[in-house]
């Protein structure tokens, strides 16, 4: 592995990326490359709905893929439009989805909890079609009825009286040929929207093609279980198609859902955040469930906790296998930096960059930062996004004149050029001037042998400026106080970092759906 090292500096790059990824194609599209492995790999398994068992194989989503872009372009969607998908995972789901890309238009990605906003999201754009799931079709029709002009509306489902006639289509499929993999925009995905309204933003043909070549595993199984809004269910997917596995997908956030899927198709391959690890320790019928099958486990979202991540290890997979940290931020790319080689070796790190990904860590005045200190990360990427969609008064701050892109993640790189995670730059605990990551002190908390959950935010002070406060979750049964977690904490720290804040209880802390703690909830809490 190529490693640049500056100085003992923060800087880091990967290897080449020609040379490191043979299967990179500089000069032909992700549509052209799609194709080409949906035909090779033939009636092998790609996609099995968890909830419903159905099954499709490559040569099924290409028939289907192929048979929707030519009923959209016989509706007239081509280059230039935008169709939006807001829907859950399904056979005919990811065909649209492909369908839509082949015909050179671009596929919005609208998060399923955002149904009602889709003109709002999609505000000023040439928005041709909507394909939502049935469940969401009340609030779509709302907002959909909110645009101008108004674009052809459907269910995913291939009875849909206006869907059928798209899926069935006699018009020849003319694949779009890419001009350029760095500029065109295959897809519009959002970001989380914790602090306003989702922004769009722009993912393109080499991004997409990079997200498949860099999660580069043969699988004999994966499990999907975030929505099909997120980057995750699109680049395993990809990665699906580059390497012949199937995609075991679930549609119900559930630890037991995840399980008995893993034991009945016998998964290999898991993705799973720091946030959902208590959930499966902590579920009572786990010993039911055989997870024998599960080879490898991906650990992203944030930045992990080593006492929650071992004690995963230990209960879940029975100290079989380790963690494989990756890190990936929609705006840089999914899959920025991943642990290949030495898999968990350093419990915590999020890897090293990947081919053609370079990083730096910053401080507030620029420079780069010394190896072991923290500072913000900002990444340098052909898999960057080109843009906020519509936002060009973002799209100034985007990147600096080197061409690297602010993540907003704070974390730092240690002397072998392992990247590790410490929170967003907006969750930083500034007493007087130090400031810190809640992330150490959350590693500290949970240690105590009542705290099941904790995650620590800060409270505004009028001369302080923040005080730390722990959200605490007890374990089941456990009888401790916000004295004794003072007790056991204060006296682990400096004494800048106390929790001046206080302690508060919760039966549960608030989360995404893929299992990110709300911070600017338990903010809002704090302030109660």
């Amino acid at each position: 592995r190529i490693l640049l090292k500056l100085m003992k500096m923060s800087h880091v790059k990967g290897p080449d990326l020609e040379s490191s990824r043979p299967r990179f194609r500089s000069g032909t599209s992700v549509l052209q490359l799609l194709v080409e492995y949906l035909h090779n790999n033939g009636d092998a398994t790609a996609l099995v709905e968890g909830q419903t068992g159905k099954t499709a194989s490559f040569a099924d989503i290409l028939q289907q893929s192929t048979a929707a872009a030519a009923g959209l372009q016989s509706a007239g969607v081509t280059a230039g439009d935008y169709v939006v998908l807001c829907c859950d995972k399904s056979i005919l789901a990811y065909s649209l989805l492909l369908g839509v890309m082949f015909t050179g238009a671009t596929a919005v990605l609208n998060p399923t909890p955002h149904a009602d906003i889709i003109d709002e999201l999609t505000q000023g754009h040439n928005v041709k079609a909507v394909f939502c799931s049935n469940v969401y079709m009340d609030s779509v029709k709302k907002s959909v009825s909110r645009i101008s002009p108004p674009p052809l509306l459907a269910s995913v489902d291939t009875e849909d009286p206006v869907l059928k006639p798209i899926l069935t289509s006699h018009g020849k499929f003319s694949l779009y040929r890419v001009n350029d993999i760095y500029k065109h925009t295959a897809a519009i995905l959002f970001s989380s929207g914790t602090t306003g309204v989702p922004k769009g933003i722009e993912i393109t043909d080499v991004a997409v093609q990079l997200s498949g070549i860099n999660f580069d595993y043969p699988f004999k199984s994966f499990l999907v279980a975030s929505p099909f809004f997120w980057y995750s269910a699109i680049f395993t997917f990809v990665s699906a198609c580059y390497n012949k596995y199937p995609i075991i997908m679930n549609n119900i956030p559930e630890v037991k859902e995840n399980l008995r899927l893993t034991a009945k198709y016998q998964i290999e391959g898991w993705f799973i955040s720091t946030g959902s690890m208590s959930r499966y320790t902590n579920e009572p019928d786990l010993n039911q469930f055989d997870l024998s099958s599960v080879a490898r486990v991906f650990v992203a979202g944030e930045n992990t906790i080593s006492s929650v991540a071992e004690d995963f290890l230990a209960k879940v997979m029975k100290g079989r296998l380790k963690l494989e940290g990756l890190y990936g931020i929609t705006e840089g790319g999914p899959i920025t930096t991943l642990d290949y080689n030495d898999a968990g070796a350093k419990l915590g790190a999020c890897g090293r960059p990947n081919p053609g990904v370079e990083i730096k860590v910053i401080d507030d005045a620029g420079n780069i930062v010394p190896v072991g200190e923290m500072g913000e990360v900002w990444i340098k990427t052909p898999a960057a996004t080109t843009g906020y969609w519509g936002r060009p008064d973002l799209n100034k701050r985007l990147f600096d004149h080197q061409g690297f892109f602010n993540s907003g993640d704070v974390g730092f790189v240690d002397d072998e050029g392992y990247i590790y995670l410490r929170g967003r730059a907006g969750d930083l605990i500034n007493y007087r001037g130090k400031k810190f990551s809640a992330a150490e002190l959350e590693d500290i908390l949970q240690t105590h042998p009542a705290v099941q959950e904790a995650a620590v935010v800060s409270k505004p002070h009028p001369s302080d400026t923040h005080h730390p406060i722990a959200f605490v979750v007890r374990k089941l049964g456990a009888d401790v106080t916000e004295e004794d977690i003072l007790a056991f904490f204060n006296d682990k720290v400096e004494d800048y970092k106390r929790l001046r804040g206080g302690v508060r209880f919760l039966d549960v802390l608030p989360r995404t759906i893929i299992g990110k703690v709300v911070r600017k909830t338990l903010r809002d809490y704090s302030l109660q």
